[in-house]
């Protein structure tokens, strides 16, 4: 008889590598997502990066503005041990001569009784008396009996809040004494106290008696400070810090005695100053054409290349320093000066450059600029300017601020969409493994069952063929 032979053999299912294909598909919607949030976070770091450079060129333009960027007078003084001297912005160039008569000083009484032994010790005042003390014209009293003693005064004068203060300092061995002291110098700041009872009064003045003949306060009164300028124009100050007397500069009265001032020309560094303006408003411009050009073959296209509107104000700072510049001349009122006239040139290209020959040829450009000075605006005093229109842009709430949050919802909304359709995803990853795991094992079974088979068919074939 014939001899037939069966044989089957049922494949294992590659479930990784099947689901990994499937996945491959099923993730392209995730991959572009993710491609949009790549961009999205470009677009935001961008505007970032744009608003510092607009940050940077407001800080350029106010240091142009604020006569404090310039060099003030250089001054000095002849006799420094009586009296000393600076300048800022707004000194004028000259000399002088100061002559100082008296210093400024504030009130300062010491209290000493030779039965002041210890820091507590009683004052011997009367009952039902009041200790008084009135400080630049204000009275304040403290209800005082024999019981009160230099450390109950002590702690009422620091308690007041005013300028003077006290404290209990020890002289010699066993001797103390209670030293009360204005804190401001000046005649508007004196310092006066005594003692009234209703059995007898004490008042307390130099060297007069509290209670006992050996109780005494001795010291000086306030005093304001004297001195003449340049032997005609004689001043009384409360301080001895003077900064009102002649424009942009202080004195320092130290002692009496006369010092001869004087303010000298510093140097120029206002070309330093505009030359850093220039630099500031080159790099912001460089930054938005980087960020809005197109793109070819050669250079890659900017994230604001499709958000033009989002740079229209860099044509608004353009057109404001187009307006010119005002300051207030000497006589208050507002005069102009063009860009060129402080040295700025503008190009093209849109950028700036400076123009030393322009700026040396300005009359009074160092004074003027010292004075203080208005970018973008038609007045001096006019402050709808160019400063503020970039505070507009790049404050809390600005146009450029509000893109830059707009641009963040944007991204945040697109996080949302990734993460939802990441696990939807992963999900989806899970179903296929499981499906196809189940599939596998069912197709092991089928083999098992397959196998079995082939062997008993191959038995009873045997079988027939040994009949």
């Amino acid at each position: 008889m014939a001899t037939s032979s069966i044989s089957t053999s049922t494949a294992a299912i590659d479930v990784a590598g099947l689901v990994e294909g499937i996945m491959a598909i099923e993730n392209k919607p995730l991959t572009t997502l993710q491609s949009k949030i790549t961009r999205q976070n470009l677009l935001i770091s961008d505007l970032g990066q744009l608003k510092s450079k607009v940050a940077a060129f407001q800080t350029a333009l106010q240091a142009v503005e604020n006569p404090d960027s310039y060099s003030a007078a250089v001054a000095s003084s002849s006799n420094e041990s009586a009296v000393t001297v600076s300048s800022s912005t707004g000194a004028l160039i000259g000399n002088h001569q100061i002559t100082v008569t008296q210093l400024a000083k504030p009130a300062q009484y010491i209290f000493a009784d030779s039965d002041f032994t210890t820091s507590d010790a009683l004052v011997g005042f009367l009952d039902n008396s009041t200790f008084d003390l009135t400080v630049a014209g204000e009275l304040n009293s403290l209800s005082v009996d024999s019981t009160t003693t230099i450390e109950d005064l002590s702690t009422f004068i620091n308690g007041l809040g005013l300028n003077v203060a006290a404290s209990i300092t020890q002289t010699t061995s066993g001797q103390y004494a209670l030293i009360i002291q204005g804190t401001q110098s000046g005649e508007d700041n004196d310092v006066t106290f005594g003692v009234n009872g209703s059995l007898s009064s004490h008042p307390i003045s130099s060297a007069a008696a509290v209670a006992s003949p050996s109780a005494t306060a001795y010291g000086n009164q306030a005093q304001d400070a004297e001195f003449t300028l340049d032997g005609v124009m004689e001043f009384t100050r409360t301080t001895n810090n003077v900064d009102d007397v002649l424009p942009g500069t202080t004195f320092n009265l130290v002692s009496t005695g006369v010092a001869n001032i004087t303010l000298a020309a510093g140097p120029d560094n206002g070309q330093e100053v505009i030359k850093a303006f220039i630099t500031a408003f080159n790099d912001l411009i460089t930054t938005s054409k980087k960020l809005r050009q197109k793109g070819d073959s050669a250079t890659t296209a900017g994230s604001l290349a499709g958000l033009p509107g989002t740079l229209s104000f860099i044509n608004q700072i353009k057109s404001m320093l187009s307006t010119g510049i005002t300051y207030e001349d000497s006589s208050g009122s507002s005069s102009t000066l063009d860009m060129y006239e402080l040295g700025i040139k503008i190009k093209l290209d849109g950028t700036l450059e400076f123009n030393a020959v322009n700026y040396a040829s300005t009359d009074n450009i160092a004074t003027i600029l010292a004075s203080g000075i208005n970018i973008g605006s038609t007045s001096f005093s006019d402050t709808d300017n160019l400063d503020a229109f970039l505070t507009s842009q790049i404050q809390a709430g600005g146009d450029l601020s509000a893109s830059i949050s707009n641009e963040q919802e944007t991204l945040s909304q697109l996080t949302d969409k990734e993460v939802a359709l990441a696990f939807r995803l992963d999900s989806k990853k899970k179903s296929y493994i499981s499906e196809y795991s189940s599939l596998n094992a069912l197709l092991f079974k089928l083999n098992q069952t397959s196998n079995s088979l082939t062997s008993a068919l191959a038995g009873l074939v045997d079988g027939q063929n040994n009949n």
